[in-house]
């Protein structure tokens, strides 16, 4: 492959991980064409990218874009996927397809910049998505005013309730007790 190639091959896969710092490395063998169609496939439907990778060319990009921690887990043959809403987002989504197949393998990976291994990434699959960080932030900052807005409401919903139970219950009242009144006095 000339020099040439190799250069325009880096900078497509720079271009291509240009503001992802999160990314998984992944191992291949053994899967068939059709599973691996289909793995890129729902993946799209995801946003999560998946390029085959050229270790010698991945080592330089990597290096590069301040990840050459990554360059360990470059032996044989290696796919990269970044993308989709999160680094949990990914864990989860990878871990979940590679347990469907049965035959890839992570490798290791980076999310934020920071290397981690096949390990961690089991364990960043247990983390909340960010959607939901974000609502259990959100029902804490809420949850003070939420009680304070109850409380002030509960006396004025109680009052009316008991004049709702007085206006309804009053003509009933009204009605039978003359009724029952008048065979009294008679």
């Amino acid at each position: 492959m000339s020099k040439y190639v190799k250069e325009m091959m880096m900078d497509q896969l720079r271009d291509d991980l240009a503001g992802s710092r999160s990314m998984l490395i992944l191992d291949f063998k053994g899967l068939d064409a059709v599973s691996e169609h289909q793995f890129r496939m729902d993946l799209r439907k995801k946003s999560i990218k998946v390029r085959t990778l050229k270790n010698t060319l991945a080592r330089r990009v990597l290096t590069d874009m301040g990840v050459d921690g990554l360059s360990k887990y470059l032996e044989g043959p290696s796919v990269l996927v970044w993308g989709g809403d999160g680094p949990a987002e990914l864990a989860k989504e990878i871990s979940a397809q590679l347990k469907k197949l049965k035959k890839p393998q992570i490798k290791g990976g980076a999310v934020d910049g920071v290397v981690i291994g096949p390990e961690q990434v089991e364990d960043i699959t247990k983390l909340p998505s960010r959607e939901e960080l974000i609502g259990r932030v959100a029902a804490l900052a809420l949850a003070p005013a939420t009680r304070v807005v109850s409380l002030a409401n509960a006396p004025i919903s109680s009052i009316a309730s008991q004049l709702q139970t007085i206006c309804e219950g009053a003509p009933a009242d009204d009605a039978e007790a003359p009724a029952e009144a008048a065979p009294e006095g008679a």
